[in-house]
């Protein structure tokens, strides 16, 4: 069997997620979901619901009186917040795997995908992106292809790697010539396997070639640019490290100065010392990443 068909394969039997993160996505993806149906969608699930509720009443959110429902959360941090808050504590539940074959450990993976969530929604604010969401959560789950090419990566590393070395490509070409597949386009295969909505799968497909993209979607500028900033500043380093090109286009087409790029780079910082003690309960004495 050649290697892509092997990783086609595998895809069909991956892991999948939670039904309740399938009925998120679907809520994301409607413009006219109301506040209460999230509510309602969450409440379903008591370890999700325990989990939303601890997350609100961390102490960085510093509210002086304890949150003890979902709707009364939903008011108080509003509702964008609750459903990255949910989302991000299924995906932390459920797909915090190692991706043996970038060298990268669970917590690697987790601590990358997290900070480029993070970092879409730092860039979205100061570019006044409007993003319900599906940016945020293309962001938590760009990279999941390679938990899916994690194994015929790790057979084929030295090749990849020699390929990257000889030809002056990008660690993405050297998968796809090596393997017949690269993991972005894994990804889009799992993320239609699991039924998530078109803009997400496009975010994952072309996060590290956002040229190539045929529909403009400034969510896979968004998180292209992102996952740069991410893995220059070392979060969540595998074996791939920095091989990968950055798109000049992308930033032009978003219009990025380098004070929005300082400005988020300093945010993200902040953030994702927070969002360490909000999923693992550590203090942000020991910061997420790097």
């Amino acid at each position: 069997m050649k290697i892509r068909d092997r990783v086609i394969s595998g895809i069909s039997s991956f892991k999948t997620l939670p039904a309740m993160a399938e009925r998120l996505l679907v809520l994301i993806n409607n413009p006219d979901a109301e506040a209460a149906e999230l509510t309602n969608v969450i409440q379903l699930d008591p370890a999700l619901t325990a989990n939303v509720l601890k997350a609100a009443n961390s102490a960085f959110l510093g509210f002086q009186e304890p949150i003890d429902s979902i709707a009364e959360a939903s008011f108080r941090i509003g509702t964008k917040w609750i459903y990255q808050l949910a989302l991000s504590s299924l995906v932390y539940s459920n797909l915090r795997t190692p991706a043996r074959g970038y060298d990268m450990t669970a917590e690697d993976f987790w601590k990358h995908s997290i900070a480029v969530a993070v970092m879409t929604d730092n860039l979205c604010k100061l570019l006044n992106i409007r993003d319900n969401g599906a940016i945020y959560t293309g962001g938590l789950v760009h990279d999941i292809g390679k938990l899916v090419m994690q194994e015929s990566v790790e057979e084929f590393i030295d090749e990849i790697e020699e390929l990257v070395d000889k030809n002056n490509i990008s660690f993405e070409e050297a998968e796809e010539q090596v393997m017949g597949v690269d993991h972005t386009e894994a990804g889009a295969m799992l993320a239609e396997h699991w039924h998530f909505p078109e803009r997400i799968m496009e975010i994952i497909r072309w996060h590290h070639q956002p040229d190539h993209t045929e529909h403009s979607n400034p969510g896979i500028d968004i998180v292209h640019v992102a996952d740069v900033i991410c893995l220059l500043e070392g979060f969540g380093l595998g074996r791939d490290g920095l091989k990968y090109r950055a798109s000049e286009q992308a930033m032009v087409r978003l219009k990025l100065t380098s004070t929005v790029v300082e400005q988020a780079t300093s945010l993200l910082l902040e953030s994702i010392e927070n969002v360490e003690h909000i999923f693992t309960g550590r203090t942000a004495a020991s910061p997420i990443g790097r």
